[in-house]
This record gives structure tokens, C-alpha cells and sequence, in this order.
């Protein structure tokens, strides 16, 4: 007696995972970069490359969206978001005008944005010699 697999067909090349893979990738690869070859500090590399990237993926979205193409899927945005690319997303909702009126989207920025304040409140005294 065989098995049939159900509908939904739940493989590890989903959306999500792939285009995390990417947009946590870049980040990743000039921070290791930049911070062994030309000493730079790894956590402004971090910051500095992840927040292009998400503007890069908010472009690409916003360009998606209107081509009808594979789009990048809330969740990677937010993820990126919540690891540290808040300014990216606020410049690249202003540039592109993307993702201004989805009310889940924006319940889901403005809980990253408030935890990221309390974290940072919060751990002032540990990150201030880092800045």
C-alpha cells in the first residue's frame, strides 16, 4: 500500500526560505569581507549591506507586483527587518511606495519596530562602547 503525498506539497525550496537564503547571504558574505580583510567593524558592515539588500528586495517587489512576477514573500521582509534593516525599509517604502496600505504588513512593522526600541533601550549600556 502507497502513500500519496497530500496537496500541499511542502519542500524546503519554498519562497521564504529561498529568498531569506539570499537576502541573509549578501549581508553575510561582505561582512566576513570587509571585517577580515579590511578591518572594518563586522556590525556596521551588517547593518550597512542588509539594509541594501532589503531595499534591493522592496524593489524588486514593488517591480513584481506590477510585472505579475514571483514576488518576495512579507515574511522575508520583515525577518530582514527585525534583524536589523529598519531604516532600509522605511526609505525603500518612501522610494518605491510599496507596501504603504497592507494593514498585516504594517501591524507586523510597527511590533518589530517597538521591540527593536525596547531591545535597544533596553541594552544601552551594552551597545553604546560598540558605537
Amino acid at each position: 500500500m502507497t502513500r500519496r503525498r497530500s496537496s500541499k506539497n511542502r519542500s524546503f525550496f519554498n519562497p521564504v526560505w529561498v529568498s531569506l537564503a539570499i537576502g541573509l547571504t549578501i549581508p553575510a558574505v561582505f561582512t566576513w569581507a570587509y571585517s577580515s580583510t579590511l578591518n572594518f567593524a563586522p556590525l556596521w558592515v551588517w547593518l550597512v549591506t542588509l539594509n541594501l539588500t532589503l531595499v534591493g528586495l522592496m524593489g524588486k517587489d514593488k517591480l513584481a507586483a506590477q510585472k505579475g512576477w514571483s514576488r518576495t514573500p512579507e515574511a522575508t521582509l520583515l525577518i530582514l527587518t527585525l534583524l536589523g534593516a529598519t531604516p532600509g525599509l522605511l526609505v525603500s517604502r518612501y522610494l518605491f511606495n510599496h507596501k504603504t496600505s497592507k494593514e498585516s504588513f504594517q501591524y507586523g512593522m510597527f511590533a518589530i519596530f517597538t521591540l527593536q526600541f525596547l531591545a535597544v533601550w533596553y541594552f544601552w549600556p551594552q551597545l553604546s562602547p560598540y558605537l
